[in-house]
């Protein structure tokens, strides 16, 4: 007997085969096909969701019939599901902490390295027969210089240990930790805006809220350094794009690395693409098997067993 009717992204053919024997499964990509997920999202009894949104308007054309919206990930804000509504209308929604946190942390440096030693434009050079440019392509060395970290939950935590390898300095701004934290990792516990102005690199780990919504703004990017880069691989909403655009095209920072934007997927004539200064990735910072066999699993697990009218393992609300 189904458990009922699931909506999901396209998962492992493994994990379909198992859900698919428990429940009917509904299988849409929101981004490749938007307007079916809109006609499907308010037709069944669960949704898991790596990209796909859940909005207020979804959750009450249901009419009582959603029972959960299972994260794969951990990010639960507005880009992703409106929790408000979903606690109004008593559903469910869960999230997947710490199933990301290594893969986002080794994406992280594998950005920053990506912009201190430039080596996308120097791998176009070498395509473009332009060996002899390498010296247009000095670098700096990351030992000895500091790194800032906005968030120290699990991911901002594994990014520090990775620091710490690199001999890199470590300032944290994060109100909601204990300074005992940070200083147990050989860091330390400072305002936003000393974190701005000291870091060699920042780096963005927080969760888009009301709070943190275009944080780095105008006045923040201004208290960097001309020498300085920033990434971010949380939320596009945190970053003011324009701000950013403006600090980047006057050299008034050195670079960025972003795996997130504010809308996405962006327009192609986002004005950050002219950029040389900036390196993008699709939001894949989660994008290994290893964090996406977890956070996959973990959802559809959540799934059954609410369905099965039992509490899940990892309730953000209800």
């Amino acid at each position: 007997m189904s458990l009922g009717r699931v909506l999901l992204e396209r998962f492992s053919p493994d994990l379909l085969e198992w859900l698919g024997s428990r429940a009917e499964i509904v299988v849409v990509d929101p981004w490749v096909e938007p307007e079916r997920w809109e006609i499907e999202v308010s037709q069944v009894d669960a949704i898991i969701s790596r990209k796909g949104k859940v909005t207020r308007e979804h959750i009450e054309r249901s009419r009582g019939r959603l029972k959960i919206v299972a994260r794969t990930g951990v990010g639960v804000d507005l880009s992703r599901v409106d929790l408000d509504a979903a606690k109004e209308h008593r559903v469910w929604v869960t999230n997947m902490p710490g199933s990301n946190s290594i893969s986002v942390a080794e994406l992280v440096f594998g950005q920053i390295i990506a912009l201190v030693r430039h080596t996308p434009e120097a791998n176009r050079a070498v395509k473009e027969n332009r060996w002899q440019d390498y010296l247009q392509f000095l670098g700096t060395e990351l030992a000895n210089k500091t790194i800032g970290i906005i968030g120290m939950g699990n991911i901002g935590t594994r990014v520090a240990l990775r620091a710490r390898v690199f001999e890199m300095s470590l300032l944290v701004y994060d109100p909601y930790i204990p300074e005992s934290h940070v200083t147990a990792l050989g860091g330390r516990w400072v305002s936003l805006n000393e974190l701005l102005s000291e870091s060699d690199c920042v780096t963005v780990h927080c969760p888009l809220t009301r709070e943190t919504k275009r944080m780095i703004d105008e006045k923040g990017l201004s208290l960097m350094k001309s020498s300085a880069y920033l990434i971010n691989m949380a939320r596009g909403g945190i970053v003011d794009e324009e701000a950013l655009y403006q600090a980047l095209s006057h050299k008034r920072i050195a670079g960025a690395a972003l795996d997130v934007m504010e809308n996405e997927p962006p327009r192609k004539d986002h004005p950050l693409f002219q950029l040389n200064n900036a390196i993008f990735t699709p939001h894949l910072g989660a994008a290994t098997s290893e964090a996406s066999k977890r956070g996959e699993w973990g959802a559809a697990e959540e799934v059954v067993r609410v369905l099965e009218g039992k509490s899940p393992k990892n309730p953000v609300i209800q």
